[in-house]
């Protein structure tokens, strides 16, 4: 048997085709972002209800995804794809950047800090 499969780094979660690492320290939304290039990972995107699924039962109060509100075109995911069919809790115009809560996007100041998920696709 060779042992040719593609793994998560040690500590990341595999689920579903991908990595998630899970930040202890804190940092404003650009921080998390380059933490998670330098590792060759991306802030978490989101794709799908299955994969929000995974992020209800996380006992973290919230924490930075790969979400941004961008003037043009609304809420756009890292991946260049836009936000469809959920909607971001927004009380300021001054808010860009999203964290998830629970099962819910919330609009914050990226200038907040908090934990953050990073996520890579197995290849």
């Amino acid at each position: 048997m060779s042992d040719c499969h593609p793994y998560c780094p040690q500590e990341w979660v595999a689920y579903r085709g991908s990595c998630y690492s899970f930040s202890m320290e804190k940092k404003d939304w650009n921080s998390s972002q380059e933490s998670c290039r330098a590792q060759g990972a991306h802030l978490l995107v989101i794709s799908d209800t299955l994969e929000m699924d995974l992020f209800k039962i996380i006992q973290v109060e919230y924490f930075w995804i790969g979400l941004r509100n961008s003037t043009s075109s609304g809420w756009i995911w890292e991946d260049g794809s836009v936000l469809s069919d959920a909607r971001v809790q927004s009380n300021s115009p001054v808010q860009n950047c999203a964290v998830l809560m629970k099962d819910q996007f919330h609009a914050s100041s990226c200038q907040f800090l908090t934990q953050w998920i990073c996520e890579k696709t197995l290849r």
